[in-house]
């Protein structure tokens, strides 16, 4: 039975994962589940919307709303019990380029803002983050990009310290036949109030696009690989792409 290539734009929506250089008009809808050392677990849901447009044959615009509901719930006896309730709002701007080919490069800036409805999913602070990123296509079934962003605070509540911490992420994504697909990625955190600290994790998943709907299923899996709170994260993820006027490269 002879297989069935991945097309041009099924291989775009699902290095989109991945890959902010990448901004196709979508609303995705995030599960995220995470276990915690000290009995705790976090589910997390959250609705995504990206709106882009054209600027010019090789630039696009975007807008970004994120809007969660967590939940949380603990085996070792917490005060807190079964808790659920809105989290943070996140709202960013970006632009995202194509220089060729097979390079992009994109750029924007996101607020983070202390909306939670319950104290327990809150950060409480407004925080900014200024992210920059550059991606390669080396074949038509291989890409990597790498991103740089920081992180601050520009309000805190009481008694919260200033967030200030810069984080960079390699992700690799391989295009396979049938419409799926296979990513890993490195992320390294370093946190420049909390004695510098850094933090590293690794993660990997695989993807579907199915074949009559512009929609991509994907799994991961997320583990920390330096000291850190957390045992174990795995996301859950659909992504509904809309028509869009930019044509397959």
């Amino acid at each position: 039975m002879a297989v069935t290539p991945t097309d041009p734009t099924a291989a775009e929506e699902l290095k989109q994962l991945n890959d902010n250089t990448l901004v196709r008009t979508h609303l995705s809808l995030d599960s995220e589940w995470n276990q915690y050392k000290d009995g705790i677990e976090r589910v997390s849901w959250g609705l995504n919307a990206l709106w882009s447009w054209r600027a010019s044959d090789r630039q696009d615009w975007a807008i970004r709303l994120n809007l969660p509901v967590d939940y949380q719930t603990s085996r070792s006896g917490s005060d807190h019990g079964d808790v659920i309730g809105a989290g943070d709002v996140e709202v960013g701007v970006g632009t995202a380029f194509r220089l060729n080919d097979s390079w992009r490069a994109a750029g924007g800036i996101e607020l983070h803002a202390d909306t939670a409805s319950d104290p327990l999913f809150a950060e409480d602070v407004w925080r900014l983050k200024w992210g920059l990123g550059v991606a390669h296509d080396f074949t038509r079934w291989f890409s990597a990009s790498v991103s740089a962003d920081y992180n601050r605070s520009i309000t805190e509540e009481d008694n919260i310290r200033p967030h200030s911490y810069f984080e960079t992420a390699l992700p690799v994504t391989f295009i396979l036949p049938q419409n799926w697909s296979v990513g890993a990625k490195y992320r390294a955190l370093v946190d420049f109030n909390n004695g510098d600290h850094w933090g590293h994790t690794i993660s990997g998943g695989i993807a579907k696009r199915l074949s009559n709907l512009p929609i991509v299923l994907s799994a991961s899996v997320q583990k920390a690989v330096s000291s850190s709170s957390k045992r174990l994260q795995v996301d859950v993820t659909i992504v509904y792409y809309f028509q869009r006027y930019h044509s397959p490269k």
